[in-house]
């Protein structure tokens, strides 16, 4: 199995996952016909605060980005962790340092750099979806309920090529897919895919590693 295939099956597989704690078919199709439909439908609304960045060019709007993410982050997050996903976004990015040198290998003569900062453009993005919704619907994107959010979501997306999952965030075209790219590589989206404490990222003892991940309790899969 190719890498793609790797991340293509990871995908279908935490798609699959918060399917099944929401009760909804799982479907295989492109991000907007298969995450976004699976995330579940009536999503209630994340009730925590989005951590606020310190680097004003890279300032979201907090309720829409969290709006965002209520809709299309799986449901079988929960509130609380939906919340979570979009702020360790907002704090991945307010972190992030565009055009700096990459770590390289020893003997390796050139010298590569991380690509610049997408921010920007995904903060337009975001007010541009805020801005779909008044159109279409005659009210903000984060006032709109959770099957009209998508339906403005799918809308955008129809604009942008090749909407699947990148393996890097930073290469997201669009501030949706970013935003899930970002979830979808990190420890808790692994957890879920397999429905165990992988903990991907995290150090362990040595004498753990020999041993089989636990599964996730009911209590740690929402």
């Amino acid at each position: 199995m190719t890498p793609s295939n790797d991340r293509r099956d990871f995908i279908k597989r935490a798609a699959i996952a918060a399917a099944a704690a929401t009760g909804l078919e799982a479907v295989a199709g492109p991000l907007t016909g298969d995450l976004l439909a699976q995330a579940g439908q009536g999503a209630e609304p994340a009730r925590q605060g989005v951590a606020r960045p310190s680097n004003p060019a890279r300032a979201f709007d907090p309720a829409l980005l969290a709006a965002l993410g209520d809709a299309v982050l799986p449901e079988s997050l929960g509130a609380a962790g939906r919340a979570r996903a979009v702020t360790a976004f907002v704090r991945w990015i307010d972190r992030y340092e565009p055009v700096a040198e990459e770590m390289h290998g020893y003997g390796y003569a050139e010298i590569r750099y991380t690509p610049s900062d997408p921010a920007p453009g995904w903060m337009a993005q975001l007010a541009g979806l805020d801005l779909l919704a008044r159109r279409v619907h005659r009210r903000s994107f984060a006032r709109l309920g959770v099957p009209l959010r998508r339906a403005v979501v799918e809308r955008a997306l129809a604009r942008v090529p090749a909407a699947r999952l990148p393996s890097n965030p930073l290469t997201a075209p669009h501030v949706v897919i970013a935003l899930l790219a970002h979830w979808a590589a990190s420890s808790e989206a692994t957890d879920l895919a397999y429905g165990a404490r992988i903990m991907k990222g995290n150090c362990r003892v040595l004498a753990a590693t020999a041993r089989r991940p636990l599964p996730l309790s009911p209590e740690g899969a929402g």
